[in-house]
């Protein structure tokens, strides 16, 4: 996909607009500008398992007519999800959301012709990764034989690459090994596809537990380090993702590199051990931010609007762009993810995204949105929720101080 009109508006976009560093005055966008996007996780593609190529591209087609439908226009596509891959790839084997079965074969490259889909209807990609999790189960035997986590396990995981949590499966994120495996993933998905940016989300630390990397750190205060553990699992952090980012560039360097991290400030700075700080405000980590602020206006924690302040208040280098992630699964009435001070939002009121929408326009340091997921803009339950983001995103200006 030759870098798409609307690709190269997001690129202005990206060069140009929105002065973001605190106390400077943002420059306005105008609509031509705006990101207006929308993950497709690994539960959205579609499975391409026992259909042909035809049938495939048939489906794909759907899937970006919809989208473009919608007025979006850019998608962030999983194409790693658990050490596995969407793609074509010489280091992972296919997902089973994509082959039915973990390792199984294709007859033919699945993201090649969703990137004909997307071509067609005018959308941009992004390939998105995970880039510790391994699996959301504890049983390492589900994992197929060519899993690069499978052969370090096999191989005894003597250096403790591998963390087998309660949680599921993880890389650990201290490994130099590990980083190299993954930064060697995104350099063949670039290589092989012409994208237009790689993504990364909030997986980072997998747990707070002092064992994971217990023999990593203990290493490193014996060779003279001094930070505490917090501290440096931020570094291993901040290594990993300035490291992904200079590969990116190394490549190609109009792909833009985007992070989405968690809403919740605390939880990324005590929790996953992410540096939101520290990549919003200096160069060579993303060139885009986008929070995961996936809660109505009057969640009792985290309240959308006032969320989506303090993101806004970040001091940032004018290289750093900024978006805001939205929760379209909450529209669903069965979602199970509401507090009880917002379900009165989601479940009573049918303006909840279009709403968002017309609050992150109203702040000149935000770029655009993101709607997590493509699923829901087709879930029978999130319908009139649908249509009303859609008919704003298509009608409400975006050039014009309100």
């Amino acid at each position: 996909m030759k870098k798409l009109i609307p690709f190269m508006m997001i690129i202005c976009f990206l060069l140009s607009s929105c002065q973001l560093i605190k106390g400077e005055k943002p420059q306005e966008l105008n609509s031509s500008e705006e990101l207006r996007g929308v993950w497709i996780s690994c539960y959205d593609h579609v499975n391409a398992s026992g259909k042909s190529e035809t049938e495939y591209l048939a489906e794909t087609d759907k899937m970006f007519e919809t989208i473009k439908n919608c007025g979006l226009n850019t998608t962030f596509v999983h194409l790693r999800a658990f050490s596995d891959a969407f793609y074509e790839s010489d280091i992972f084997p296919y997902s089973s959301y994509i082959a039915g079965s973990q390792g199984a074969s294709l007859p033919f490259d699945p993201f090649e012709i969703m990137l004909k889909s997307a071509e067609k209807h005018g959308i941009s990609v992004h390939g998105w990764i995970n880039p510790f999790r391994i699996s959301t189960k504890t049983d390492a035997s589900a994992l197929c034989e060519n899993n690069p986590a499978k052969k370090i396990l096999n191989s005894g995981n003597a250096e403790g690459e591998i963390c087998v949590l309660n949680n599921g499966i993880y890389y650990n994120p201290t490994c130099e090994s590990n980083h190299k495996l993954i930064l060697d993933g995104i350099r063949e998905i670039i290589e092989k596809y012409d994208i237009d940016g790689i993504h990364i989300d909030d997986y980072f630390y997998p747990s707070t537990d002092e064992e994971i990397d217990r023999k990593q750190y203990e290493r490193y205060l014996s060779q003279g380090g001094g930070l505490s553990l917090p501290e440096w699992r931020k570094s291993n952090i901040n290594a990993f993702v300035a490291a992904l980012y200079s590969t990116v560039k190394s490549e190609d360097e109009d792909l833009t590199v985007s992070i989405s991290p968690a809403a919740n400030t605390e939880t990324n700075e005590k929790e996953l051990y992410a540096d939101c700080g520290l990549w919003l405000s200096s160069e060579g980590y993303a060139d885009l931010i986008i929070p995961q602020i996936y809660f109505g206006f009057n969640h009792k924690t985290l309240p959308f609007s006032e969320t989506l302040e303090k993101w806004s208040s970040f001091e940032r280098n004018p290289s750093v762009k900024l978006a805001c992630g939205i929760a379209a699964y909450k529209c669903d009435e069965n979602c199970g993810y509401l507090d009880d001070n917002e379900k009165n939002d989601w479940q009573s009121n049918k303006n909840n995204l279009a709403n968002q929408v017309s609050f992150i326009r109203e702040s000149s340091r935000y770029c655009g949105f993101v709607v997590f997921s493509y699923k829901d803009l087709i879930n029978e339950n999130c319908k009139e929720e649908i249509k009303n983001i859609t008919d704003i995103i298509k009608t409400e200006k975006t050039d014009e101080k309100r």
